[in-house]
């Protein structure tokens, strides 16, 4: 029963007498067990071998200069990267082709098929309409019509041999014991597992010593399921998904071993970041204070240095008090701060609950820098005094330094 199975692949112990296969047409073409390939079918399996070829040729490769392309290498496999000259992978595919048509009529001949008339009379109608369309191209390749109606002709024995084999619309299927058999005696299931080298969550890789452990592990699942696999399918997958998920236990925590490390450095890390950071905001907070003390002192300097202008000026003329308290109150608004500091001192306040809150505040203080940098930008604006000009400059030094410590937060 195991024939049903195997319907095309049961000609392989026929023998292949076909040698070599060249570019050339052979002077004797020979048989494949009692199939006789003519030259022209030869000739017409190599054709269209070299076709294959010339569609897997590169954009580089002219398919048309045959010589040089002969001997050229092709890509076979685009997902694996294989590759072959193209001389042997003509050669290959026209072997199996001819193969193929060899096992097809001799299991159809085994199973009592025949063609109808009017089946012959099809294949016939399509290979005059073949060379009537492409006639050029199959003459000037050694083909002829009678190569066309035979090679159709076997392509309609391969259409009908399904139904020989497993009844028309499958009324003889293949019983399940035979199918078990099949599968047991010429199939191989291969098992595997991939396990990354790295959390998938946080990316901690695992160190060089922790994958020569995880690859140990595996090493000893596999060798202690190939030692106790069962014979039955059945119980070759319930050993191997025991085996495995006690491996995966054992491999998934040397994972967390690395994990728990790349943790530990992490939060050692942002502690030293944490300390970094709050020491730069108690300089910026003492820097506002300067600012904030600064800022009164500046208004009366210029109080001063007008009055004594307007002394210099008017000389004998008597002052009005009364105009240089006005100019000293239009100065004093223009130059005051006191909005500024109280929301540098919020932000600061803000920063200082972020760093001790535990949770990723990474962007949240990358926020907060920028206003409290706009904040400083607004003070140096306004500022008119050599002293509180050089606090701006500083506090902005701490904002850039804390700026660059916040890129390596979370």
């Amino acid at each position: 029963m195991k024939k049903k199975l195997l319907a095309l692949v049961c000609a392989l112990a026929l023998t292949v007498s076909l040698v070599g296969c060249a570019l050339s047409t052979p002077d004797t073409v020979g048989k494949i067990g009692d199939f006789e390939v003519t030259s022209g079918l030869y000739l017409l399996a190599q054709y269209d071998a070299y076709q294959q070829a010339a569609q897997l040729a590169g954009s580089e490769q002219d398919a048309s200069k045959v010589k040089s392309f002969l001997k050229a290498t092709i890509t076979t496999d685009a997902d694996t990267g294989e590759t072959a000259v193209v001389k042997d992978y003509v050669a290959q595919k026209t072997l199996e082709t001819l193969q193929t048509l060899a096992a097809v009529d001799a299991r159809f001949t085994e199973l009592g098929g025949e063609l109808t008339e009017e089946q012959k009379s099809a294949a016939d109608s399509y290979a005059q309409q073949l060379m009537d369309n492409y006639g050029d191209a199959y003459t000037a390749n050694g083909i002829g019509l009678e190569t066309l109606k035979l090679f159709q002709q076997l392509q309609y024995k391969h259409t009908l041999l399904l139904d020989l084999v497993y009844g028309k619309d499958g009324e003889t299927p293949v019983e399940d014991g035979e199918l078990t058999e099949h599968l047991d005696s010429t199939m191989y299931e291969i098992g595997f597992i991939t396990v990354p080298l790295y959390n998938t969550s946080t990316f901690a890789f695992a160190s060089d010593d922790q994958k020569a452990e995880m690859l140990s592990l595996a090493q000893k699942a596999a060798d202690s399921y190939n030692a106790a696999a069962p014979e039955d399918t059945s119980s070759q997958l319930t050993t191997f998904n025991s085996i495995a998920s006690s491996a995966l236990t054992d491999i998934c925590a040397v994972l967390d071993d690395a994990l728990a490390a790349y943790n530990t450095m992490r939060a050692v890390e942002g502690e030293k970041l944490a300390l970094d950071v709050s020491s730069r905001v108690d300089t910026i907070e003492e820097t506002v204070s300067k600012v904030e003390a600064q800022s009164p002192q500046t208004v009366a300097a210029y109080r001063q240095r007008l009055e004594a202008k307007m002394q210099e000026v008017l000389q004998s003329t008597t002052i009005d008090e009364s105009r240089i308290l006005t100019e000293a109150a239009i100065f004093a608004d223009k130059v005051a701060v006191d909005e500024e500091t109280v929301r540098l001192r919020s932000h600061i306040a803000q920063l200082r609950d972020m760093l001790q809150s535990g949770e990723p505040v990474g962007r949240k203080l990358d926020f907060l820098i920028q206003e409290v940098n706009r904040e400083c930008n607004t003070i140096g604006s306004k500022c008119n005094d050599l002293t509180v000009a050089r606090d701006v400059v500083n506090m902005k030094a701490e904002v850039e330094k804390i700026r660059e410590q916040v890129q390596n937060m979370e």
